[in-house]
């Protein structure tokens, strides 16, 4: 897979993760990372690379398990 198919598909896999959530908080993270908090508890972190973007998403509705 390309790296364009792949930040494609990356892309793709978040926005229909996060369709339909809203936005709850955003704050600085780290000095180069930004979070997103949504309104059901899923955390969006973005933090600037030297390559990029590195995107990371934790919590909420889809990560509980019981």
């Amino acid at each position: 897979m390309t790296r364009n198919a792949n930040l494609d598909d990356e892309a793709a896999r978040l926005t229909e993760l996060l369709r339909g959530k809203v936005v709850n908080v955003v704050w600085r993270h780290r000095p180069k990372e930004i979070g997103i908090e949504f309104n059901d508890g899923t955390r969006l972190f973005v933090d600037a690379v030297d390559d990029g973007l590195d995107l990371s998403v934790t919590g909420g509705d889809e990560f509980d398990e019981t």
